[in-house]
């Protein structure tokens, strides 16, 4: 950085300060971070949805809002959301190509403009970890999704036609949101995320009642998955803090944890169908695997290229077109993939695919490789970064333009790295002073204390 930079921002810096206090603009900036957090809940479009009874036009600003909201926090942080975002460079990568996928895609105006928000969003998340710490982060967060819970669970219980499905599955608990799984997977991560907050500091120990209250809605949306969801998170948060508290705990807790993965995953391949009894699902579950064979089947037509991203599941009415196919081949109409990793292949090609686990991948070694030292922090990472890489083998979640389950991927990975890339400076004590004359000679004391801080 040149010195003529610095001091060009300097002197900005210096001028906002004049006008704006410092007190404000930390206000402003957690007003912009909950509501960049709301916008990707989705609460402004399927509110407006549920009370409209069907879908309503002009709800794009919406997104265009978070667009703003995320450059805004980028810019006022332009260095460090640079070298976040170099650091986690497969997420950056993964959304050059999805603006490359445009040029191919039938809908290429549709392409863009969900390559654009999924970009804002992207770079927001790379604000975000450049501004705040984690307890401020999950601080945030916590208000954000837990107003919401508390909501959503007055409107099922007392008024039932809005916070309660009504077309299919009725009776289970949907809240503000439009399916009973937004309402349980969002209950499921405010579990961790509470606990992980209480963790951090005690000071936040009233959000505790949010766990029976997310439990609550977990019941009531009668979702199986969003009770797993809650199983895996608390189960791998406590395995972290066990591994946070000694490394000899550390390693009896990680070869636990490999033993108890082999034994899930022989389960699964080898008595599948009694572990889906219990769980009270069929072994094709509940339809997914005709719409896995179709997207499978569709995706091979084009698999370098893929559709375009964002240009197969919006274009319902084409007939020559690939959802058409898929539609005909399952005999129902399905929203998406229910797979993260087919609907990127679907969407993106093989390329796609490959860059989406990359990511994965990235997201992973720096929430592990941080978790020894980064406190509740990495352990709501870790936990959280279990829960969606579960789910989203069976759901769509990742890979989307502006939805919480991606950006928190992103922000998880963000942060992650830069506290491995850029950590908190810590002051280090100067030099000790001369206690006086000393043994013959001027010097300091012969035992000075030991530094609070490792040289």
């Amino acid at each position: 950085m040149s010195d003529s930079y610095r001091y060009a921002q300097g002197q900005t810096h210096e001028a906002i300060a004049f006008l704006i206090p410092a007190e404000l603009q930390r206000l402003i900036r957690d007003a912009c971070v909950v509501l960049f957090f709301l916008i990707h809940l989705q609460v402004f479009v399927s509110v407006p949805i549920k009370l409209n009874g069907g879908p309503l036009p002009r709800l794009g600003f919406v997104w265009a809002i978070g667009s703003i909201l995320g450059l805004g926090l980028a810019l006022t942080k332009q260095l460090r959301t640079a070298a976040i975002a170099l650091g986690i460079f497969p997420f950056m990568a993964l959304c050059l190509w999805a603006y490359v996928s445009s040029t191919w895609t039938a809908n290429p105006v549709d392409t863009l403009r969900a390559s654009t928000f999924m970009t804002c969003s992207f770079l927001g998340a790379c604000a975000i970890a450049g501004h705040l710490t984690w307890e401020e982060i999950l601080a945030r967060l916590t208000l954000s999704i837990g107003s919401l819970m508390i909501v959503s669970v007055i409107l099922a219980v007392a008024v039932p036609s809005i916070g309660q499905m009504t077309d299919i599955l009725q009776g289970a608990w949907s809240g503000v949101w439009g399916e009973k799984q937004a309402m349980g997977m969002y209950a499921a991560l405010l579990i961790l995320a509470s606990l992980a907050l209480v963790l951090s500091n005690r000071k936040y120990w009233p959000c505790l009642f949010l766990v029976p209250l997310s439990l609550l809605a977990i019941i009531g949306t009668t979702g199986k998955t969003a009770i797993l969801m809650s199983l895996m998170g608390i189960a791998v948060l406590s395995v972290g803090w066990l591994v946070q508290k000694d490394l000899r705990i550390a390693i009896a807790t990680l070869w636990t944890s490999i033993v108890v993965g082999c034994v899930a995953i022989y389960g699964l391949t080898q008595g599948k169908e009694l572990v889906f009894r219990l769980l009270g699902r069929t072994p094709d579950f509940t339809g997914r695997t005709e719409v896995w064979r179709e997207v499978e089947y569709v995706a091979s037509k084009r698999p370098t290229t893929g559709y375009g991203f964002h240009a197969v599941w919006e274009d319902q009415t084409s007939v020559a077109g690939p959802y058409q196919w898929i539609a005909d081949g399952t005999g129902f109409y399905p929203q998406n993939a229910h797979s993260s990793w087919l609907d990127a292949t679907l969407q993106l090609g093989t390329p796609g695919l490959m860059l989406l686990t990359a990511c994965m991948v990235l997201a992973w070694l720096a929430a592990l490789i941080g978790l020894r030292k980064g406190g509740p922090g990495a352990l709501f990472a870790l936990s959280a970064l279990a829960t969606l890489t579960m789910i989203s083998f069976t759901e769509s979640i990742l890979l989307s333009s502006m939805d919480m389950p991606w950006l928190l991927v992103m922000l998880i990975a963000a942060k992650s790295m830069q506290e491995l890339l850029f950590p908190t400076s810590i002051p280090m004590p100067g030099p000790y002073p001369n206690r006086g004359y000393v043994h013959g000679r001027w010097d300091i004391a012969p035992f000075p204390p030991k530094r609070p801080f490792p040289r």
